[in-house]
């Protein structure tokens, strides 16, 4: 056996473990010795070790030929997967080191090998394909062959129906991947390259398509097998869907949750589409090819219906275009062509929506049998409507369809008598087809447990909003549909209520079962009264309009009356959760409709009479007994008590409908009662963010009054005082740990946690501060003592937290108050209390750390970053005269710092930030003012920075590299000012001979005693591994953090002018021979225009440069090799 063959062999051992292992051990050798074997020279492995045979490869030239070698050599799909996948990361990294014979070379090299093996695995030519749009991407500008891609792949069309087959899914990869719908890197040329390809190239392409997809439907090709002409049947679809779906215009807008895009076809394609067997050919291959294929052909129907108009020499070649379109859908449904498949099925609704969107209704209106194919669709939408089971998501694309011929009727006026009729009877028709089908599914749905819609309220919400837009077409006839649809159920459902009123029911679960399925029916029917209230214009005031939303309005009242009989009889035992959430949307959108000042009075024509609701305030009274209602009866239900709260917020956001909130005695009755026991869902453990919410909205609704004095205030907090004075005297630990007072007190404070976080105003807040402080605070830290570190303490270093947020100002105490230095004791007593219990437990269980540790550390980090941060502590006082509190305060703070292993401080998000937000705001001053601190626990700050600029979480980066420049401005700060000091206490010719620090580069030299300057001296290496992992990052790593890098990175360079001169040095060296000249130059003008000192102009000036380097290197396609190790530090 040849060495080549053993090679082979042996590397085709190692692809198998690679893709195939045994153990993820056995798959990381194997891929670090295959990236040994064959590097790309961009990361720490690109030089091999010795040990490993690199077949001396010393360039990116070198492991593409042998990558070439290897593809040649082993038909093994694991070999070909890792070479195709090597040279694809070679090619994105190196490709400007190619020289052009390597680069013509290696682009021929690939369509070569794909010609002489046209039996490849799909999976392959794939990535075959994709490293060939890459490599065409990147060299488009610069090798002239690059631009014939039709033509290289010409040759396969002409061959074989086998090579015919893998030319068209090589073109299909390469459309795709040519114009992706972002580009990483140097976004500019690669956009230029993909539009010069789309003038060049891409109507050649669709061409060859189109004639093969004619081929096909003329049956002219010889094929030796079905399956053969299956794969040239989805090869040529796939391409032609590929071509029409590509970024005409460039703007790279991703439509994949957008159904309403217009395709922006170049002029160069009229012919493609004027062709007169163009559309004839789509459409026969859709009647002719069998499922799937055929839904792809329906998927390229689609986006042609979907080109812009102007397309089009003249109108009467749109005219033809349009009339094709509609004959095609017209044979589609007429003989119901391939409607049986799903796939199919819901194509087709999307054709139909999408060549509405773009085909305005007067151009549709205007053609022969325009009201014979409307009817037509019609008659479709409403089977469609009807075949829910076999089609469920296809109600949107036909209702979208509708909506848009609604929305066209307003603007275009001459759309003739006859129809402008015909629509409005269609959709009077739609409309009542829709809701009743609706309805009549109920049952169905429950018996045999299907999923209802109803449980994805967002989406029913936007089908229903179209359904909305179409009844407004004629919108008596389709709410008297509704209506009608309406009554024959509610005299059911008062049989029913009247039978469990009278104590007739024989039968409990049979009498839930016909309940459950009027009330389901029921819930369609207020979410569709929802739909047609809240789609009223806002610019059409119509009275008769008004008067209809006035009855269906009125509908839902006494719907919801008799349901709240049945309620207050057996309380929530017979309660339906769907009903409930469809009133509390009906009241948001008769909110947004009807509930401003602009809005008449004919809204309230029905309802005065048969509720005597006259004006707004009442019809808020009404919608506050229902919130109420909900409030009292479904304690239980999470989400319902989330969406009648979030009503209840709705209300009470704005000035003046707060204001009209205010009016309402049952608003008056909550303020003063708000801790009511009828509010069941308040006791209820897992409703403390429902809870939270409720809150803010009393406070909202509170501080309404622009006139708000201490009495209201007062009179509105006595439900606390009463909650605080049912816990008894509380006069020892043991009364603190009772679980009945453990429990109270945590829901007081969860409470007023909601209560104080929507407060804006310094007025505000002070009169809670005020209630609070005097009589509570104490309650507060004295409970944190008796509970630390049970979790539970959690809600009251939660409320903490916020009550010290001096969010907008508001604790703006006067000059003289001391009030600031009082709540940073309560701080420190608190973080304190907790810190000393917690650092003593240890917590094995990884699933528990967080929630019985981490997660209250965090809670005291955020307490102490918004104290260092507030800008309302004097702290300077508290130094002054020596204050226990904020040396103990910091002192715990290092502690609880300490007493997490880094792995845990970098694996929890929400402790990561915390915690460095607190490191930056203690670093901008009291960090420094520490008396002292350990060596260990200066260290354990810098590793931290270290593994903070690291981390992928964008503000734990932020924070940490904030960190380090404040560290860095103290020292540099600190090494000046001692230089000065020196200089005036020594002679001239001393001063002459001394180098500056800073200027030098060198720390060791720093003069001062700071412990900071003294551990600086004592861990030399610090600042330069801090400097290494900086700018390393700038260089090596690809993210959008530049400007947050480039601040610390000023820093260190200004304290390390040594040690960065050796690390450039290194990352040169390190570099290809070829690339060294050109990154050289690149890091020379990192430093363009600095003057090396802390001022703002020159930080800016390096943090510009930092951009413009890192622009020029995505520019030239350069990506650096980074450094094994980092030079040493000494």
């Amino acid at each position: 056996m040849s060495q080549q063959n053993e090679r082979t062999l042996y590397f085709a051992s190692l692809c198998q473990q690679l893709y195939n292992p045994k153990s993820p051990e056995e798959r990381n050798q194997a891929q670090k010795i295959l990236e040994h074997s064959f590097p790309t020279f961009t990361d720490t492995n690109g030089l091999p070790p010795a040990g490993v045979d690199t077949q001396d490869i010393s360039t990116p030239m070198d492991t593409a030929y042998a990558l070439r070698v290897l593809l040649e050599s082993s038909p093994d799909p694991y070999v070909l997967t890792f070479a195709l996948s090597r040279l694809k990361q070679l090619v994105q990294a190196q490709f400007a080191l190619f020289n052009q014979d390597a680069k013509i070379q290696l682009r021929q090299f690939l369509l070569q090998y794909a010609f002489m093996h046209p039996d490849l695995l799909p999976f392959i030519i794939t990535q075959l394909a994709g490293v060939l749009a890459v490599i065409t991407l990147l060299g488009w500008a610069d090798v002239e062959q690059y631009k014939n891609v039709h033509k290289d792949i010409l040759e396969f069309i002409q061959a074989s129906v086998d090579h015919r087959i893998v030319g068209m899914q090589i073109l299909a990869v390469m459309v795709q991947d040519i114009n992706p719908p972002s580009f990483a890197r140097s976004a500019a040329k690669f956009r230029k390259a993909a539009g010069e390809f789309r003038d060049t190239q891409l109507l050649n392409i669709c061409e060859t398509a189109y004639k093969t997809l004619e081929e096909l439907v003329q049956h002219s090709i010889g094929f030796t097998s079905s399956d053969q002409e299956q794969r040239l049947q989805e090869a040529t679809l796939s391409l032609m869907t590929k071509c029409f779906s590509y970024d005409f215009n460039g703007t790279s807008v991703d439509e994949s949750g957008e159904d309403i895009g217009i395709i922006q076809i170049p002029a160069s394609w009229r012919p493609l589409f004027e062709n007169p067997e163009f559309l004839n050919t789509m459409f026969r291959a859709y009647k002719e090819f069998p499922p799937p294929r055929s839904s792809k052909v329906m998927e390229c129907l689609v986006q042609i219906a979907s080109v812009r108009k102007t397309l089009f020499n003249d109108q009467e070649e749109r005219s033809k275009f349009v009339v094709k379109v509609m004959q095609g859908i017209r044979e589609i449904i007429v003989a119901s062509q391939g409607l049986n498949d799903t796939d199919n099925y819901n194509e087709f609704c999307r054709l139909l929506f999408r060549f509405r969107a773009t085909v305005p209704l007067n151009e549709m209106v205007e053609k022969p049998g325009y009201l014979d194919w409307i009817e037509l669709i019609a008659e479709f939408s409403l089977k469609a409507f009807q075949s829910w089971k076999f089609a469920p998501n296809t109600s949107m694309y036909v209702l979208g369809f509708w909506a848009r011929i609604v929305q066209s009727m307003t603007y275009y006026q001459q759309l003739g008598e006859s129809a402008v009729e015909k629509l409005g009877n269609i959709t009077v028709e739609l409309t009542r087809s829709y809701i009743s089908t609706s309805i009549d599914a109920v049952s169905t749905r429950i018996e045999e447990a299907l999923d209802d819609p109803l449980e994805n309220e967002e989406s029913i919400i936007e089908t229903l909003n179209m359904l909305g837009q179409i009844a407004h077409c004629k919108y008596e006839a389709s709410s008297t549909a509704l209506i009608n649809l309406f009554d024959p159920i509610t005299v059911e459902y008062q049989a029913l209520i009247n039978q469990a009123t009278s104590n007739n029911m024989t039968n409990p679960e049979t009498f839930r079962e016909a309940l459950e399925v009027i009330e389901t029916k029921f819930a369609w029917l207020v979410y569709v009264m929802a739909a047609f209230v809240g789609n009223r214009s806002a610019f059409l005031n119509s009275e008769d309009l008004d008067k209809i939303d006035s009855e269906i309005t009125t509908k839902v009242l006494q719907l919801m009356d008799v349901q709240q009989s049945l309620q207050t009889q057996h309380g929530n035992t017979f309660m339906n959760e769907k009903l409930d959430l469809a009133f509390i949307y009906f009241f948001q959108q008769f909110k947004k409709s009807y509930m401003s000042e602009s809005n008449g009075r004919d809204i309230y024509s029905k309802l005065s009479k048969v509720f005597g609701i006259s004006d707004q305030v009442l019809m808020l009274d009404v919608i506050m007994r229902k919130i109420v209602s909900n409030l009292q009866y479904w304690a239980d239900n999470e989400q319902l008590i989330r969406r009648t709260l979030e009503l209840f917020n709705e209300l009470a956001t704005g000035y003046g409908a707060s204001k009209n909130l205010r009016k309402i005695e049952t608003t008056r009755l909550i303020l003063q009662n708000h801790m009511a026991s009828q509010f069941a869902f308040c006791q209820n453990e897992k409703q403390s963010e429902n809870r939270i919410l409720y809150f803010q909205v009393l406070c909202k609704l509170l501080f309404a009054d622009d006139n708000v004095d201490e009495r209201t205030f007062y009179e509105f907090m006595k439900p606390f005082d009463v909650r605080f004075s049912n816990l008894g005297p509380l006069n020892s630990v043991e009364a603190f740990r009772q679980e009945t007072t453990r429990r109270a007190l945590r829901d007081i404070f969860v409470d007023m946690y909601g209560f104080i976080s929507p407060m804006q105003t310094r007025r505000h807040f002070i009169l809670f501060f005020e209630w609070f402080y005097t009589e509570y605070s104490s309650v507060l830290l004295r409970a944190v003592e008796a509970w630390s570190p049970d979790p539970i303490v959690s809600s009251l270093l939660t409320f903490y937290s916020e009550f010290v947020h001096n969010k907008s100002q508001r604790l703006g105490f006067e000059i003289s108050s001391a009030n600031g230095i009082l709540m940073f004791r309560d701080a420190s007593q608190i973080v304190c209390s907790f810190g000393s219990q917690i650092i003593k437990q240890t917590i094995t269980d990884e699933n528990q750390k967080y929630e019985f540790k981490y997660k209250n550390i965090a809670a005291c980090f955020s307490i102490m970053s918004k104290c260092l941060g507030g800008r309302y502590i004097n702290f300077g006082v508290l130094w002054l005269y020596q204050d226990k509190a904020i040396n103990e305060a910091l002192d715990m703070i290092i502690q609880l710092m300490m007493n997490i292993p880094m792995d845990d401080l970098m694996s929890f998000p929400k402790l990561s930030l915390s915690f460095f937000h607190l490191l930056d705001e203690l670093s901008r001053e009291q960090l420094m003012a520490i008396p002292s601190i350990s060596p260990e626990a200066f260290l354990y700050v810098m590793q931290a920075c270290e593994q903070g600029v690291e981390s992928t979480d964008s503000l734990v980066r932020s924070h940490a590299c904030s960190s380090i420049f404040n560290i860095c401005s103290y020292v540099i700060k600190e090494t000046e000012k001692a230089e000065r000091e020196a200089q005036k206490s020594s002679t001239s010719d001393a001063s002459s001979r001394r180098r500056s620090s800073v200027a030098s580069g060198n720390v060791n030299q720093i003069a001062g005693n700071h412990w900071l300057m003294t551990y600086l001296r004592q861990f030399p290496q610090t600042l330069p591994t801090l400097m290494s992992t900086v700018f390393s990052l700038v260089l090596f790593d690809d993210n959008s953090d530049q400007w947050s890098l480039s601040r610390p990175l000023y820093g260190l360079m200004l304290l390390q002018r040594e040690y960065m001169i050796r690390y450039i040095d290194a990352v040169i060296e390190q570099q290809l021979p070829e690339r060294r000249a050109f990154v050289t130059t690149s890091l020379n003008n990192l430093f363009d225009g600095v003057n090396w000192t802390l001022s703002p102009k020159d930080r800016e000036r390096f943090t510009q440069n930092v951009s413009s380097f890192r622009r020029l290197l995505n520019l030239n396609s350069v990506t650096l090799v980074p450094l094994a190790t980092p030079p040493p530090f000494y």
